[in-house]
Protein backbone atom coordinates (compact mmCIF):
# COMPACT_ATOMS: atom_id res chain seq x y z
CA UNK A 1 0.00 0.00 0.00
CA UNK A 2 2.73 2.34 1.29
CA UNK A 3 4.86 1.60 -3.00
CA UNK A 4 1.13 2.38 -4.15
CA UNK A 5 1.01 5.76 -2.52
CA UNK A 6 4.45 6.53 -3.48
CA UNK A 7 4.09 5.57 -7.12
CA UNK A 8 0.73 7.65 -7.08
CA UNK A 9 2.68 10.74 -5.64
CA UNK A 10 5.25 10.24 -8.76
CA UNK A 11 2.84 10.63 -10.88
CA UNK A 12 1.53 13.60 -9.87
CA UNK A 13 4.74 15.25 -9.63
CA UNK A 14 4.84 14.96 -13.34
CA UNK A 15 1.91 17.09 -13.45
CA UNK A 16 2.73 20.77 -13.96
CA UNK A 17 0.17 23.41 -12.35
CA UNK A 18 -0.70 26.31 -13.99
CA UNK A 19 -3.41 27.81 -11.10
CA UNK A 20 -3.60 28.07 -7.92
CA UNK A 21 -5.87 28.32 -4.88
CA UNK A 22 -4.28 31.65 -3.28
CA UNK A 23 -6.86 31.42 -0.48
CA UNK A 24 -4.95 28.82 1.77
CA UNK A 25 -1.31 28.89 3.24
CA UNK A 26 1.12 26.49 3.35
CA UNK A 27 1.66 25.15 6.86
CA UNK A 28 5.06 26.19 8.51
CA UNK A 29 5.38 22.63 9.36
CA UNK A 30 4.96 21.75 6.00
CA UNK A 31 7.37 24.83 4.62
CA UNK A 32 10.28 23.09 6.82
CA UNK A 33 9.62 20.06 5.54
CA UNK A 34 9.91 21.56 1.91
CA UNK A 35 12.98 23.02 3.34
CA UNK A 36 14.37 20.10 4.71
CA UNK A 37 14.01 18.25 1.50
CA UNK A 38 15.18 20.52 -0.90
CA UNK A 39 18.58 21.32 1.79
CA UNK A 40 19.09 17.72 3.11
CA UNK A 41 19.20 15.42 -0.13
CA UNK A 42 22.40 13.93 -1.79
CA UNK A 43 24.81 16.44 -3.16
CA UNK A 44 28.47 15.37 -4.13
CA UNK A 45 30.16 15.32 -1.05
CA UNK A 46 27.62 17.17 0.66
CA UNK A 47 28.59 20.32 -0.84
CA UNK A 48 26.10 23.03 -1.06
CA UNK A 49 26.57 24.04 -4.50
CA UNK A 50 23.33 26.15 -4.48
CA UNK A 51 21.13 27.96 -2.25
CA UNK A 52 17.44 28.03 -1.78
CA UNK A 53 15.17 31.05 -1.76
CA UNK A 54 11.52 30.11 -0.35
CA UNK A 55 9.39 33.34 -1.43
CA UNK A 56 5.88 33.81 -0.08
CA UNK A 57 5.45 37.37 0.30
CA UNK A 58 3.07 38.30 -2.95
CA UNK A 59 4.51 41.43 -4.27
CA UNK A 60 7.86 39.28 -4.62
CA UNK A 61 5.76 36.76 -6.48
CA UNK A 62 3.98 38.92 -8.84
CA UNK A 63 7.04 40.60 -9.86
CA UNK A 64 8.78 37.87 -10.71
CA UNK A 65 6.36 36.57 -12.63
CA UNK A 66 6.42 39.66 -15.05
CA UNK A 67 9.53 38.24 -16.43
CA UNK A 68 8.77 35.00 -17.25
CA UNK A 69 8.30 35.37 -20.35
CA UNK A 70 8.85 32.61 -22.76
CA UNK A 71 5.62 29.87 -22.71
CA UNK A 72 3.74 29.92 -26.55
CA UNK A 73 0.38 29.39 -26.41
CA UNK A 74 -1.27 30.16 -30.27
CA UNK A 75 1.78 31.45 -31.17
CA UNK A 76 2.31 34.20 -28.49
CA UNK A 77 4.48 34.65 -25.78
CA UNK A 78 3.20 34.47 -22.42
CA UNK A 79 4.43 34.75 -18.91
CA UNK A 80 4.62 31.70 -16.79
CA UNK A 81 1.48 30.98 -14.16
CA UNK A 82 2.89 28.13 -12.81
CA UNK A 83 4.88 30.67 -10.50
CA UNK A 84 2.14 32.20 -9.32
CA UNK A 85 1.83 29.84 -6.31
CA UNK A 86 1.10 29.50 -2.63
CA UNK A 87 4.93 29.35 -2.15
CA UNK A 88 7.81 29.96 -4.93
CA UNK A 89 10.98 28.41 -4.94
CA UNK A 90 14.26 30.18 -6.34
CA UNK A 91 17.57 27.77 -6.84
CA UNK A 92 20.29 30.34 -6.87
CA UNK A 93 24.34 29.07 -7.24
CA UNK A 94 26.41 29.47 -4.16
CA UNK A 95 30.00 30.01 -5.56
CA UNK A 96 30.83 30.37 -2.34
CA UNK A 97 30.82 26.14 -1.64
CA UNK A 98 33.59 26.31 -4.83
CA UNK A 99 37.00 26.69 -2.90
CA UNK A 100 37.93 23.50 -2.87
CA UNK A 101 38.08 23.88 -6.78
CA UNK A 102 39.64 26.93 -6.54
CA UNK A 103 42.78 25.06 -5.15
CA UNK A 104 43.36 23.66 -8.69
CA UNK A 105 44.78 25.43 -11.66
CA UNK A 106 41.24 26.54 -13.52
CA UNK A 107 41.18 25.26 -16.22
CA UNK A 108 38.34 24.26 -19.03
CA UNK A 109 37.79 20.93 -17.37
CA UNK A 110 37.56 21.88 -14.01
CA UNK A 111 34.22 24.53 -15.09
CA UNK A 112 33.16 22.12 -16.93
CA UNK A 113 33.35 19.68 -13.86
CA UNK A 114 31.79 22.52 -11.44
CA UNK A 115 29.04 23.29 -13.78
CA UNK A 116 28.27 19.59 -14.11
CA UNK A 117 28.33 19.30 -9.99
CA UNK A 118 26.12 22.77 -9.72
CA UNK A 119 23.21 21.12 -12.22
CA UNK A 120 23.16 17.79 -11.14
CA UNK A 121 23.07 18.78 -7.36
CA UNK A 122 20.59 21.25 -8.57
CA UNK A 123 18.34 18.76 -10.14
CA UNK A 124 18.81 16.17 -7.19
CA UNK A 125 17.63 18.62 -4.72
CA UNK A 126 14.78 20.06 -7.03
CA UNK A 127 13.69 16.72 -7.37
CA UNK A 128 13.27 15.53 -3.99
CA UNK A 129 11.37 18.70 -3.47
CA UNK A 130 8.48 18.36 -6.26
CA UNK A 131 8.57 14.49 -4.82
CA UNK A 132 7.70 15.82 -1.15
CA UNK A 133 5.73 18.59 -2.27
CA UNK A 134 3.76 15.80 -3.97
CA UNK A 135 3.47 13.08 -1.36
CA UNK A 136 2.34 16.89 1.15
CA UNK A 137 -0.55 16.85 -1.36
CA UNK A 138 0.83 20.03 -2.99
CA UNK A 139 0.79 20.84 -6.96
CA UNK A 140 4.30 22.13 -8.25
CA UNK A 141 5.21 23.96 -11.37
CA UNK A 142 8.87 24.22 -12.86
CA UNK A 143 9.99 27.40 -14.56
CA UNK A 144 13.17 27.96 -16.47
CA UNK A 145 11.75 30.68 -18.64
CA UNK A 146 12.68 34.04 -16.97
CA UNK A 147 14.77 36.88 -17.32
CA UNK A 148 17.66 35.70 -15.15
CA UNK A 149 19.01 39.07 -14.48
CA UNK A 150 15.80 40.88 -13.17
CA UNK A 151 15.05 38.09 -11.47
CA UNK A 152 18.28 38.16 -9.49
CA UNK A 153 17.64 41.94 -8.73
CA UNK A 154 14.02 41.20 -7.73
CA UNK A 155 15.71 38.71 -5.21
CA UNK A 156 18.52 41.02 -4.32
CA UNK A 157 21.29 37.97 -4.84
CA UNK A 158 25.07 38.17 -6.60
CA UNK A 159 24.55 34.55 -7.75
CA UNK A 160 22.49 33.35 -10.53
CA UNK A 161 19.45 32.10 -10.47
CA UNK A 162 19.08 28.27 -12.03
CA UNK A 163 15.95 27.52 -11.20
CA UNK A 164 12.01 28.57 -10.04
CA UNK A 165 9.55 26.34 -8.44
CA UNK A 166 5.76 27.14 -7.91
CA UNK A 167 4.60 24.85 -4.60
CA UNK A 168 0.53 25.63 -3.53
CA UNK A 169 -3.18 24.08 -3.69
CA UNK A 170 -4.77 22.71 -6.66
CA UNK A 171 -7.02 25.28 -7.53
CA UNK A 172 -10.41 23.19 -7.29
CA UNK A 173 -12.28 25.35 -10.16
CA UNK A 174 -9.96 25.02 -13.09
CA UNK A 175 -8.22 22.63 -15.01
CA UNK A 176 -4.62 22.67 -14.27
CA UNK A 177 -3.58 23.72 -17.43
CA UNK A 178 -5.71 26.86 -17.74
CA UNK A 179 -3.70 30.33 -17.00
CA UNK A 180 -4.27 31.46 -13.55
CA UNK A 181 -5.42 34.63 -15.15
CA UNK A 182 -7.09 34.00 -18.19
CA UNK A 183 -9.71 30.94 -18.63
CA UNK A 184 -9.44 31.24 -22.46
CA UNK A 185 -5.80 30.55 -22.43
CA UNK A 186 -4.72 26.86 -21.81
CA UNK A 187 -0.91 25.88 -21.23
CA UNK A 188 0.21 22.85 -23.70
CA UNK A 189 0.45 19.36 -22.14
CA UNK A 190 3.15 16.83 -23.27
CA UNK A 191 2.86 12.96 -22.75
CA UNK A 192 5.53 11.75 -20.94
CA UNK A 193 8.00 9.36 -23.09
CA UNK A 194 8.99 6.33 -22.55
CA UNK A 195 11.75 5.88 -20.43
CA UNK A 196 14.04 2.73 -21.17
CA UNK A 197 14.73 0.67 -18.09
CA UNK A 198 17.42 -2.73 -18.33
CA UNK A 199 18.02 -4.74 -16.30
CA UNK A 200 20.67 -6.88 -15.78
CA UNK A 201 21.19 -9.83 -13.69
Amino acid sequence: MINTDIEKAVIRSQHCQRNFDLGKDIPEEDIRTLVHASSQCPSKQNISFYNVNFITNRLVIDEIYKHTDGFIIDGKTEKNTQVLANLLVAYTKNSKSEGWYMKKEMTDETHQTQLRDLHMSTGISSGYLNLTASMLGYSTGCCLCFDEEKVRSILDVDEEVLLLMGIGFKNPNKNRRVHALDDNKIFNSFKKEEISVNFIK
